[in-house]
């Protein structure tokens, strides 16, 4: 077997492994912090934490499309601590 087909091999290996493997054991394997996505907020949820600390009515402050609101997230800071499974550079 070539080095190309082993290096393939090992990688779909790694691969199985890893999807049988539960969250809690994948978390074990970090070799830093991480930032798992339900502790970052959609628009919508920091919106309602905003007006409701501003005290007013968060539905008449935000016109905006529930649907998109409620699955963007704005994060800053390093994106390769999130518990994400790829990050993907356009």
């Amino acid at each position: 077997m070539d080095s190309g087909n082993k290096r393939k091999k090992s990688w779909r290996e790694e691969k199985e492994r890893l999807l049988k493997m539960t969250l809690e054991e994948r978390r074990k394997e970090y070799v830093r912090d991480y930032v798992p996505l339900k502790d970052i907020p959609t628009w919508m949820e920091e919106m309602r934490s905003k007006t409701q600390s501003d005290e007013e009515n968060p539905e008449e402050s935000l016109p905006v499309q529930r649907s998109l609101s409620e699955k963007v997230s704005l994060y800053r800071g390093d994106i390769t601590v999130l518990e994400v499974d790829a990050i993907v550079n356009a």
